[in-house]
């Protein structure tokens, strides 16, 4: 009898090691399912820009359902922007006859099982609400009655305890028709403020205190330099990496870049970028802020925003999505009566990107920044000149010289951008 209670106890251990080691060995995988998305075209970019647009949820009044079309075509694009900055993941959306496959691949550390962690779901066409038909993760399929209790905990988790249903309810409908898919959808009550609040506890790079030094700092700097007709961005800098230099001595120099940066963000781009910081701004900064269009980088204040903004980008959604959105507002600038598509713009949207990069890339490389940048006397030894590039086109003029933005003259200019910011020894 005692031989039958080991023999029944050995078999229940091997069962609760061996089912997890099971699951974890089909689940993690050495090959991801999907691979990045490929090349966005420029109408790619206006669709995106025309459907974020059409469906604000911000617009959407939560006692009103509202049908959302699109076409995986422009679901994907936008998604490669949302996605951008994580170069370990890659998402995609396809139609379906019976519903919609949603797959995302992420790469994790490497590990003897694989290194791809492949989650696949078929959204099932429906009346009803949001119906999950199947879901996969590596090669294990997951119950369908555990499907949206998984869901229910990953969202309570991401937006707050007690979110997740309201979130799920709020499908209404799910129709596929060729490559467009249908989904009515009534916004619960708080839903951007709910997401604004998670995204800014999970992508908050820096804290007030440490930014607040470097905002009075410009501010101050500003008040000195609001008399002159004509003020190169590199006063502002210069003293800006000196009080880096300073603060990393009992600091971490990368951390005390992030926070200089973040402060040039704000003060010469956009006071939003609070959002992912926290309170930095005192309500008389906030009141006093100054345009400062004497401030010039290749002589043009445009640039100096241009830069600062993606700086900002750089840092809170990472380089591709920087790279991104700096192209659709180009778009939409060709498509209005403003300034039309400029790679003058795009020159130093890029450049905002590498510095931001640069200045964040480890202990070593921070400290090197803190050391050039705080003694520059000359825009050469940071910013290039990108006053020469074509500018100012409209969408026509831009199709005529240049067809789309993955056609070869396309890529060529912007080969000749990078080209000009590797030329720079900071960037090597």
């Amino acid at each position: 009898m005692g031989c039958i209670i080991k023999l029944c106890g050995l078999f229940l251990i091997a069962i609760f090691i061996a089912v997890p080691v099971t699951i974890a060995m089909n689940a993690i995988q050495d090959r991801p399912a999907l691979k990045r998305p490929g090349e966005i075209n420029l109408q790619d970019l206006k669709n995106a820009q025309q459907l974020a647009k059409r469906y604000d949820p911000r617009l959407m009044p939560p006692e009103r359902i509202t049908e959302i079309r699109a076409t995986t075509r422009e679901l994907n694009t936008v998604l490669k922007g949302v996605m951008g900055s994580l170069d370990n993941v890659a998402t995609q959306v396809k139609a379906a006859r019976f519903g919609v496959l949603v797959g995302i691949s992420v790469k994790i550390p490497e590990t003897s099982l694989g290194q791809y962690l492949n989650i696949r779901t078929i959204i099932a066409s429906s009346s009803r609400g949001l119906r999950f038909f199947k879901m996969y993760v590596g090669k294990v399929e997951i119950p369908r009655q555990f499907i949206r209790p998984a869901l229910r905990y990953a969202l309570d988790n991401l937006v707050g305890k007690g979110k997740a249903d309201p979130i799920l309810d709020s499908v209404r409908a799910v129709k596929v028709l060729g490559p467009t898919i249908y989904v009515k959808f009534q916004p619960p009550k708080n839903l951007i403020r709910d997401l604004k609040t998670a995204a800014q506890k999970r992508i908050q790079v820096s804290s007030p205190q440490a930014v607040k030094p470097y905002y009075s700092l410009l501010d101050k700097l500003g008040s000195q330099q609001a008399s002159k007709s004509k003020v190169s961005l590199t006063q502002f800098l210069r003293p800006l990496f000196k009080l880096a230099g300073k603060r990393s001595v009992s600091g971490d120099p990368v951390k005390e870049n992030e926070a200089a940066l973040l402060a040039l963000s704000l003060y010469f781009g956009d006071p939003r970028f609070e959002r992912f910081v926290g309170k930095v701004l005192t309500p008389q900064q906030k009141s006093s802020r100054k345009k400062l269009s004497q401030v010039r980088l290749n002589g043009r204040h445009d640039f100096v925003q241009h830069f600062a903004i993606s700086v900002g980008l750089a840092l809170t959604g990472g380089e591709n999505a920087a790279n991104i959105i700096g192209e659709l507002k180009e778009v939409k600038d060709a498509a209005g009566k403003k300034s039309g598509f400029s790679f003058t713009d795009i020159g130093a949207d890029r450049m905002g990107v590498q510095f931001a990069k640069k200045a964040t890339k480890g202990r070593s490389k921070a400290l090197e920044f803190q050391r050039v940048i705080s003694t520059v006397t000359s825009e050469r030894r940071f910013f290039p000149i990108f006053t020469d590039l074509p500018e100012g086109m409209a969408t026509a003029q831009f199709r005529k010289r240049y067809g789309d933005v993955n056609s070869p003259k396309y890529k060529k200019v912007i080969s000749e951008i990078d080209r000009r910011i590797k030329s720079i020894g900071l960037y090597r």
